[in-house]
């Protein structure tokens, strides 16, 4: 008897039997599973589809919130670029004191313009441009000079004198800005002097009681002696008929050329030469006929030609 017991420490074979609930290891018949246990996928996850749909949902949320949190700075952005559109755009339609907020996509004007007009047009110009929900127009609009100072109703009691003074600083600085410029060698008066010549028009109409000497000046470049006086003749001439084409009257304006003979800078640089060729006008008080003509240089001075025999 003894011969057929096992030694009880060897542990190739151990059975204790199913009375312990615990079985030989593992061999259990192909194609089955233990009890108890579940099926795993080939790489070892849960292979139930309630869990699948649980991961994607996850997966969903996050990305939800993640789209959510880029919605304010998307909208932000837009805002901005609004923001900067209508300020272009006041910018172009010459409005460059107008400063522009975009609040909820209302467009809220601030800042300083001249005119109601203004005012309303910077509106306009507001929401002529797409995106734009409602226009705030908290533009400021000065009151009238004229509301603020008293304008005194009597005219000031000036001497003579001081009243032709003050008629030529006018009439100087209307003639200033730009001064009328000709192209070179000749008479034609340039563009760019088109809208001085309106000023100086509109000037002498409304002050019909004035007579004005219109002279004219060179540099000292000319190729033989009396070609710049004939030349800023000629010119003087061409400003007097711009003017008559404007409605002042002939006998209101005399013509002079004086040459190169009044020079007010160097005639040695192309800015001083510049500041030579230039027209004048000179205000005539009744029974002035204006400044006498330059001698002119092809027709020898008497004296000195008497001292040269």
């Amino acid at each position: 008897m003894t011969g057929m017991m096992r030694d009880p420490r060897s542990s190739r074979g151990r059975d204790f039997g199913p009375a312990f609930g615990i079985g030989g290891r593992g061999r259990s018949p192909r194609g089955s599973s233990p009890r108890g246990g579940s099926r795993r996928s080939p790489g070892g996850l849960p292979g139930s589809p309630g869990t699948w749909l649980l991961g994607l949902l996850v997966v969903a949320f996050f990305a939800v919130i993640l789209l959510g949190s880029d919605e304010p700075a998307s909208e932000q952005a837009t805002e901005q670029d609004l923001t900067a559109t209508v300020q272009g755009a006041m910018v172009q339609a010459g409005l460059p004191t107008v400063e522009v907020r975009v609040v909820d996509w209302t467009v809220i004007l601030e800042g300083r313009v001249a005119t109601s007009d203004l005012k309303e047009a910077a509106e306009r110009v507001a929401f002529a441009q797409a995106d734009v929900i409602s226009v705030q127009n908290r533009l400021f609009v000065p009151p009238p000079i004229d509301d603020l100072v008293p304008v005194s109703t009597t005219v000031p009691d000036l001497p003579a004198s001081l009243a032709d003074l003050v008629l030529q600083a006018r009439l100087s600085a209307v003639a200033a800005h730009p001064p009328i410029q000709f192209e070179s060698g000749g008479d034609r008066i340039t563009l760019e002097s088109v809208p001085t010549l309106d000023r100086l028009g509109a000037f002498l109409l409304f002050e019909p009681a004035i007579r004005v000497q219109i002279i004219g000046h060179t540099d000292s470049d000319e190729r033989s002696p009396g070609d710049n006086l004939h030349l800023s003749a000629v010119r003087a001439d061409a400003v007097r008929t711009q003017l008559l084409a404007r409605g002042v009257e002939p006998d209101r304006l005399v013509t002079l050329g004086m040459g190169h003979a009044d020079p007010i800078a160097d005639n040695l640089t192309k800015s001083g030469k510049a500041a030579n060729r230039r027209i004048e006008f000179l205000l005539l008080r009744p029974g002035e006929v204006g400044l006498p003509p330059p001698p002119d240089p092809g027709i020898p001075d008497p004296g000195t030609a008497d001292e040269g025999k």
